[in-house]
């Protein structure tokens, strides 16, 4: 069975808690946008299963080396979702912008490429992977 417009919307939110919850430091619902066992895969690591997720989300709030991404805001758009089920996949674009004086500077650019499980009715995300093309550090492509 597709995915209904409802389906898409709770999707849609789940990225919205997910950003809210990680700039505003708050490990334990940013941990929960996850699948008990699901992984997250960014710049800095990997990390699978709620008690790694809520460690690295407390790390990166409070981390000296990741002051720039903790002081950031994500920005996510473009967000095309796809599946039927319990399952699906979603896609979107990611800017991190960094208050900078009167202004802001992003600090990362990049995509997500998000699998997707429902469990007792709730979208989480199985497995989020973090693409950056650019950010502080990159070396290359």
């Amino acid at each position: 069975m597709a995915l209904t417009n409802d389906d898409k919307t709770e999707i849609r939110e789940l990225v919205s808690r997910y950003n809210k919850a990680i700039d505003t430091g708050d490990a334990d619902n940013w941990a929960a946008t996850f699948t008990p066992d699901g992984e997250f895969v960014g710049i800095v690591g990997t990390f699978k299963g709620h008690d790694e997720l809520r460690s690295f989300a407390a790390d990166y709030a409070t981390n000296p080396e990741m002051a720039d991404f903790a002081a950031a805001q994500h920005w996510v758009t473009n967000i095309v979702v796809d599946g039927d089920g319990d399952d699906a996949t979603a896609f979107s674009h990611l800017m991190m912008v960094k208050p900078d004086g009167e202004q802001g500077s992003i600090i990362l650019v990049g995509h997500y490429d998000d699998t997707l499980r429902r469990l007792d009715g709730n979208w989480r995300f199985a497995r989020r992977v973090v693409n950056a093309a650019a950010y502080p550090g990159n070396t290359g492509g």
